[in-house]
C-alpha cells in the first residue's frame, strides 16, 4: 500500500457520505440549501482528497465508490416505492401536450437548435480559445490539444444545461454569445502572436 492510499480511501468515504447526505437532504419535506450544501461540499472534499492521494486513478476509484452507493440508494428507493394505480398523464411525463393544446413544434426545434449545434459551436470556440491561451503561456501543442479535447464536452454539457434552465430566449442568446466571443477573441489573439 502506498503512502497516498489513505487519502484515496478517506476521499471515497467522503464521497459515499456525500451521496447519503444528498439522499437524506432530498427526502426532507422542504428543500434545505444548507443540507444540500453540506452534501456537495463533502463531494468536493472527497474528490480533492482522492485526487491529491493518487491523481486521476484515485479520483476514479473514489468516484466509483460514490456511483456504487448512488446505485444502491436508487435501487432501494425503487424497490420500496409503492406502485401507482394511475397512469401518468403525457403532460406530467413531459412527452406530449394534452389534447387540444398546441404542440409548439417551432419553439421546441429552436430550443434543440440552441442547445445542440449552437451550444456545441460556442463550446468549441471556447475550447479552441483555451487552447490558444495555453499556447500563449508556453504550453506544448500536445498539452493544448488535450486541454481543448477535455474542455469541449464539459463546456457543452454545462452550457446546454444552463440554456435549458433559462426562461427567455434573450438570456439564452447571451449565454451562447459570451463563451463564443471570449473563445473567438482568444483565438485571434493567439493567432496574431
Amino acid at each position: 500500500m502506498s503512502d497516498t492510499a489513505p487519502l484515496v480511501w478517506i476521499g471515497a468515504a467522503a464521497i459515499v457520505a456525500a451521496v447519503l447526505q444528498l439522499r437524506r437532504a432530498w427526502s426532507l419535506p422542504r428543500r434545505s440549501a444548507v443540507q444540500n450544501g453540506i452534501a456537495w461540499a463533502l463531494m468536493l472534499l472527497g474528490a480533492a482528497l482522492a485526487l491529491t492521494g493518487d491523481g486521476a486513478w484515485g479520483l476514479a476509484v473514489a468516484s466509483l465508490a460514490g456511483m456504487a452507493t448512488a446505485s444502491l440508494v436508487l435501487a432501494h428507493a425503487g424497490w420500496i416505492a409503492p406502485a401507482s394505480k394511475a397512469r401518468a398523464s403525457d403532460r406530467k411525463a413531459h412527452m406530449l401536450p394534452e389534447k387540444g393544446e398546441p404542440r409548439h413544434i417551432g419553439r421546441r426545434l429552436l430550443t434543440f437548435a440552441m442547445t445542440v449545434p449552437l451550444a456545441f459551436a460556442a463550446s468549441l470556440l471556447a475550447a479552441l480559445g483555451a487552447r490558444a491561451l495555453a499556447g500563449l503561456v508556453g504550453w506544448t501543442d500536445a498539452n493544448g490539444n488535450a486541454l481543448a479535447l477535455l474542455l469541449l464536452p464539459l463546456l457543452w454539457g454545462i452550457l446546454a444545461f444552463w440554456l435549458l434552465m433559462l426562461p427567455r430566449r434573450r438570456s439564452q442568446l447571451a449565454y451562447l454569445a459570451v463563451p463564443a466571443t471570449i473563445g473567438l477573441g482568444l483565438i485571434f489573439i493567439g493567432g496574431a502572436v
